[in-house]
């Protein structure tokens, strides 16, 4: 008999260390978004921001 690992989270919550594009003086700030991968996560966030990769949460996890 065998067993097939499924995987409990689908979502994860990509967090980022960003600032935005369009603002010369931003400050460096956390922005999250909720994507079941990497590179669509960082294609959301790319179009309005500069970011650096700052971790990966399962969804849910983290209080609004």
């Amino acid at each position: 008999m065998s067993t097939t690992h499924t995987q409990t989270h689908s979502q994860f919550i990509w967090l980022f260390l960003a600032v935005r594009r369009s603002d010369l003086r931003d400050k460096p700030h956390r922005r999250q978004v909720t994507d079941p991968d990497y590179q669509t996560a960082r294609r959301l966030i790319a179009r309005d921001f500069v970011a650096a990769f700052a971790g990966r949460m399962p969804s849910g996890t983290l209080p609004h």
